[in-house]
């Protein structure tokens, strides 16, 4: 199922869901900067260990809906010197998602207990898995630089392009929901890829409690299905069913969906000897119908034959044809 006239769901759910968590934002973001030395460069000086999740008393966004997930975090060797962690998640591209990034990065993210200064200086990471090349700061350079004397943006920004993330990086974290959500995105769009890296995405679940393998199937399916098309999913979940049945578990999931699948297939034969006893019912009367109508036309004709075999005029023959008729 590809980007067909299907309603989508958008990927935001399942960033959501994954890295809001902050173990998870920091394990995305560890893999992101191996092949992205902007972002290593930016978080060079931030001790991921302590992310914090907003909102609370430091940000607004469920006012402003402005940003997907916030957090905090400590620099390093800073004591308790905080500073913002932005990451926007974009699976198209978007014109104006620096004004958006902009309006969070120095207007939002805030200490209101701070009597001194309470705006946190933040940096902003733009996670983005869309199906073509895009880079919005290289536009900014291009276009809008001059705005601010050839300096770059007032607030730090990298675009962070989940295609070029490493599934051998992923393969070696230690949080593999984290590692199997970036894969998941890299290849939402690709279904052939997708299905090349199942085998990774395999061995990582291994590392995972049944529940919590249970849950980011079903997510995957619920937010990326619709994308990454069903003959993938499909052999996702038999990687999944595979695992199940080597841990000898079977969850609430694998239940309900064998039931859904009975039910389909019973509901499909049900439905077919149905349908096959109304058809040859409407047949049987459709064909007593078109007999009968046959059989009086050709009763009809054999008369008027017969009438000119005896010599009755035609014109006469004809009169009693209409008469019939009408």
């Amino acid at each position: 199922m590809n980007q067909g006239q299907i309603l989508f769901r958008n990927h935001d759910g399942f960033f959501h869901y994954v890295y809001g968590v902050p173990k998870n934002a920091k394990t995305l973001l560890n893999i992101c900067r191996k092949n992205s030395h902007d972002l290593d460069r930016i978080l060079s000086d931030v001790d991921l260990d302590t992310l914090v999740r907003l909102p609370g008393s430091y940000n607004e966004v469920g006012e402003r809906g402005e940003a997907d997930i916030a957090f905090k975090a400590h620099i390093l060797n800073g004591g308790e010197i905080n500073v913002g962690i932005l990451m926007e998640h974009k699976s198209k591209r978007k014109k104006n998602v620096l004004n958006q990034v902009g309006r969070y990065a120095l207007r939002v993210i805030m200490d209101h207990d701070d009597e001194i200064f309470s705006w946190i200086p933040t940096k902003a990471v733009i996670i983005y898995n869309g199906p073509t090349e895009w880079d919005p700061l290289a536009e900014f350079r291009k276009k809008a630089r001059a705005k601010f004397q050839g300096n770059e943006l007032p607030f730090e920004c990298v675009l962070v392009n989940l295609a070029n993330i490493d599934e051998s990086v992923c393969l070696e974290s230690d949080t593999p929901s984290a590692a199997i959500g970036a894969i998941a995105m890299k290849y939402a769009f690709n279904p052939e890829g997708f299905k090349a890296v199942i085998p990774i995405v395999e061995k990582m679940l291994q590392k995972m409690p049944s529940d919590e393998q249970t849950t980011l199937i079903e997510k995957i399916i619920l937010y990326l299905g619709e994308y990454i098309d069903e003959f993938a999913v499909e052999e996702l979940q038999m990687a999944w069913k595979s695992i199940g049945q080597r841990m000898g578990f079977v969850s609430a999931g694998d239940a309900r969906r064998a039931a859904e699948k009975e039910g389909r297939r019973d509901g499909f034969k049900k439905g077919h000897a149905e349908g096959h006893a109304e058809g040859r019912a409407e047949g049987r009367a459709e064909g007593r119908t078109e007999g009968h109508a046959e059989g009086l036309t050709e009763g009809q004709n054999n008369a008027f034959d017969a009438m000119r075999k005896i010599g009755i005029p035609e014109e006469k023959i004809q009169e009693a044809k209409a008469l019939l008729k009408s």
